[in-house]
């Protein structure tokens, strides 16, 4: 059975999804220079021994055309603007992958909402300056593509790999307003398609469902628009594709709590510290109070042998006046 369930971080899931499925394909999609080669490992470790993951890492080959030589891009995705301290983690991104790599890094941000208040650049000195390569798409050129797509399943004709790509994208890239109503549309279409090819068809059509479900959630509408996809989402052969939304939930489930199990720890720790610093203190507080009393105990014997010795005074002042002694 299809699951009617909202999909959390959606977007996440979507091109996380892609990037390991059909990342050459990707690659061509947003127009990256280079040939695609191969990805690599997106996770990190930083400079104060924290750990931090990319979206994306690949390598690149020359294509004589944009590139002349071999790079890593490091590509993230963003579904909101870009803040300063975004922009400083993938400075870092770009600083562990030049290092441990050895090869130049381009930084590129997807990013589907929020481009006009995003930050540009980030400069540690003025010789190191990072300003990343934005990709977005505005409304008019949402609405091209999305005609040309209708006018050439029209025409029965072959859509490209772009084109299909264009059936999650086009969906992820709407304004939050317009978003149900261009799902909707390319949900329909894309049942209409016939010229896409599995297993290619299969990955869109997974990525297409994740978009149903984050815009339309547990509803009578997002059951009919799925209905449309059931064959895909439900093909036994794509168990892996159909299980990768709740890995990836639980990978990040569990990093987090791995986190903040380590966040304890050192609570914990720091905790344990004050408390043996405590005891310290109170240790020294009760020595000093022992001096304490201990030098009150003096001064109460002597405060005992100064009266005895006023007592004494008293007597011989008598012996000596009833001596007829004066003093």
């Amino acid at each position: 059975m299809i699951k009617k369930r909202i999909v959390h971080h959606a977007n996440d899931v979507t091109n996380v999804y892609f990037t390991n499925a059909i990342p050459a394909i990707l690659h061509k999609y947003f127009h990256l220079p280079g040939k695609f080669a191969r990805n690599y490992t997106t996770r990190i470790v930083k400079r104060d021994g924290s750990e931090g993951e990319m979206d994306w890492l690949m390598l690149v080959e020359p294509d004589n055309c944009r590139l002349f030589e071999r790079i890593l891009i490091n590509v993230e995705f963003q579904s909101s603007y870009v803040t300063k301290e975004k922009i400083k983690i993938v400075s870092e991104y770009k600083d562990y992958a030049k290092t441990y790599y050895g090869l130049p890094v381009l930084t590129v941000i997807i990013i589907t909402d929020g481009y006009e208040s995003s930050e540009i650049e980030y400069s540690r000195v003025s010789s190191d300056i990072l300003k990343p390569i934005y990709i977005h798409m505005e409304w008019d050129e949402i609405i091209e593509r999305l005609k040309n797509i209708e006018e050439k399943i029209d025409n029965q004709e072959q859509l490209d790999e772009d084109e299909g790509l264009d059936f999650v994208f086009l969906s992820m890239f709407a304004p939050k307003k317009e978003a149900k109503g261009i799902t909707e549309k390319l949900v329909h279409l894309f049942n209409e398609d016939t010229s896409l090819k599995r297993p290619f068809r299969d990955h869109v059509g997974y990525g297409l469902s994740i978009m149903i479900k984050k815009y339309f959630g547990p509803s009578s509408k997002a059951e009919e628009l799925l209905k449309m996809l059931e064959e895909i989402v439900d093909n036994p052969k794509l168990r892996i594709v159909a299980e990768f939304e709740e890995d990836y939930a639980r990978q990040v489930y569990e990093r987090k709590l791995a986190e903040s199990e380590s966040k304890l720890s050192e609570s914990e720790l720091k905790l344990a510290e004050s408390e043996s610093k405590l005891s310290e203190s109170e240790l020294k507080l009760a020595d000093n109070e022992l001096k304490l009393a201990e030098k009150d105990k003096a001064i109460a014997e002597n405060k005992t042998i100064l009266a005895k010795k006023d007592d004494e005074i008293k007597v011989l002042r008598k012996i000596l006046k009833d001596n007829g002694i004066s003093y």
